[in-house]
């Protein structure tokens, strides 16, 4: 006998909903184990694990123009997907001064207290440093411009060729870009630091806010400008961390901040880069060299270990990017620009092989060939610049040594040495 009620039975026929998978697996087209509240793959990854609801939204209004849930993609437009950008949305603290980290974020982001990551094997608080006296020298850098040098020294001014600077912009504005990509990173940030399971909460902010700036539509940039800013003023009042690595951290995403800023083309962007910000950026500078430019192991010529080694390799290179937008931003305001003493005896950085290793034992590897080229010490980046020694048969000899070896990064400080000091 039909049922009377052709509609409810067709309801009662209806099979049950099909298990779908998380939308971090389904946005990552991957299998998801289905596991609630946390499948094995978000779980790994420290990732928030949220399903869909079962629920026919298709029907469901729209929220009103103008309500507290309108998506920021209007203004900013579409955000390509990353595994580690968090969730495009109004930050609740644009209008608080202590600019605290949003809750969305400490979900998606696992604070990296213990700079531990444990999907590829890294501990970063067993870095091996040995503390820098350098540190209070790199923190009052910027006054270096406005006093005499001390009595008895004969510093001259570098000087810089127009087109010297204008190689130096170029190269340093593409570094934010490296960023839009799913697990790329500028030639400053170690990869290791990005493509783990977790990332220090100051990078995993700065790469989502590099994404929302690149792709801000026209009329949001004054928006896009002040959420940065914010975050830049987080990181300044940020009490300074014990552990090294998030110290790093703090510093490159200020820089790249920094250089994003001051080389967009968007006429309300560059202004955002004032005094104060160099001020604080030499400060974020001082805190990470403090705790040391070189591993123990480094300083008795033998092999340190692979954590260690990223993380003053990584500082070493802030630190060279550092003065170079340091370098541009004095020149264009017709300051003088000074050798930097503090890190003469800083190793320039290493060659591709080892900076570009994808596992802990291809470097050892690498490091161990590394060892046997330098058994007659390191480059160190003061030889790049102008002595008694350059143009000398055995200066000469080290340098085309390092250039055999080295990337982008190590050609472009060799091209702005050569052009300022002649190598």
């Amino acid at each position: 006998m039909a049922s009377p009620n052709p509609q409810a039975n067709r309801q009662r026929q209806r099979p049950p909903p099909r298990k779908k998978a998380c939308q971090s697996c389904t946005r990552s087209k991957v299998r998801c184990s289905l596991e609630r509240p946390t499948c094995s793959r978000c779980r790994s990854l420290g990732r928030v694990c949220e399903y869909s609801t079962t629920l026919d939204l298709s029907h469901t209004n729209p929220p009103a123009e103008g309500s507290e849930n309108t998506d920021l993609t209007t203004l900013v437009g579409p955000q390509p997907p990353t595994a580690y950008a968090m969730p495009i949305a109004v930050p609740t603290y644009l209008d608080s001064g202590s600019a605290p980290v949003s809750p969305t974020r400490e979900r998606r982001h696992r604070p990296v207290g213990s700079t531990r990551d444990e999907q590829s094997g890294l501990d970063f608080t067993k870095a091996d440093l040995i503390p820098a006296s350098a540190a209070e020298s790199i923190r009052d850098r910027w006054l270096r411009p406005y006093i005499l040098p001390p009595l008895g020294r004969d510093e001259i001014p570098k000087v810089y060729h127009p087109f010297t600077l204008q190689y130096i912009s170029r190269i340093l504005a593409t570094y934010p870009r490296f960023m839009l990509k799913d697990g790329k990173a500028p030639p400053l940030i170690h990869q290791s630091q990005v493509s783990g399971g977790s990332l220090p909460q100051a990078l995993a902010n700065c790469y989502s806010l590099v994404r929302m700036w690149e792709n801000a539509v026209l009329g949001s940039e004054a928006m896009v400008i002040n959420t940065i800013e914010t975050e830049m003023e987080r990181l300044s009042r940020e009490p300074p961390s014990q552990h090294d690595h998030d110290l790093l951290s703090s510093f490159q995403a200020y820089l790249i901040y920094s250089i994003m800023l001051y080389f967009s083309p968007r006429p309300a962007a560059p202004a955002a880069v004032t005094d104060k910000v160099m001020i604080t950026l030499m400060e974020l500078a001082s805190r990470t060299a403090r705790n040391g430019f070189f591993c123990a192991s480094e300083m008795s010529h033998s092999r340190p270990s692979w954590e260690s080694w990223i993380v003053v390799a990584s500082k070493r290179r802030a630190i060279f990017v550092m003065y170079l937008f340091c370098s541009v931003y004095n020149s264009d305001r017709l300051l003088p620009n000074f050798i930097a003493d503090e890190v003469r005896g800083v190793f320039a950085p290493e060659g591709r092989s080892l900076w570009e290793a994808p596992d802990r034992e291809t470097w050892e590897r690498e490091y161990d060939r590394h060892l046997l080229i330098w058994e007659d010490g390191m480059l160190e980046i003061s030889e790049l610049w102008r002595s008694a020694d350059t143009g000398t048969v055995e200066q000469r000899e080290r340098i085309e040594r390092w250039l055999q070896t080295v990337d982008e990064f190590g050609m472009l400080l060799f091209g702005v040495t050569a052009h300022i000091h002649g190598c």
